[in-house]
């Protein structure tokens, strides 16, 4: 029964697995996810954890082996995407700035914004 419960551990342990996300402020959120997780699932625990709630202006980015930049797909598993071997490291990035910062309709978004533009300078 001990061998059937470590197994069923160890089984566990690789659909699992662990991602870092460096934030716009260059600090990193690491969080494990279940490996057959989509894109979708990555961005909304970040956004939640940042309580950011305009998300259209933001995306994950990830660098490939070799060197090219691409974002992450949120319909797509994040395992089917990224083509090197856990643990992964990607970056929440801005995909759009709003043509009128004034019009945004939260306050947590207009910082975020800021630290992008600052480090894009």
């Amino acid at each position: 029964m001990l061998s059937r419960l470590m197994s069923g551990s160890i089984r566990n342990l690789e659909r699992e697995f662990s991602c870092t996300v460096r934030l716009l402020d260059d600090t990193e959120y690491t969080c494990t996810i279940q490996r057959d997780a989509k894109g979708q699932y990555l961005f909304d625990l970040i956004c939640h954890h940042l309580n950011l709630l305009e998300k259209d202006y933001f995306g994950i980015r990830y660098v490939d082996p070799d060197k090219q930049r691409h974002w992450l797909e949120f319909t797509k598993s994040i395992t089917k995407q990224m083509k090197s071997q856990p643990p992964f490291t990607m970056c929440l990035r801005v995909k759009f700035y709003p043509p009128d910062p004034a019009a945004l309709k939260e306050e947590i978004t207009s910082p975020q914004l800021a630290v992008s533009w600052l480090s894009f300078e």
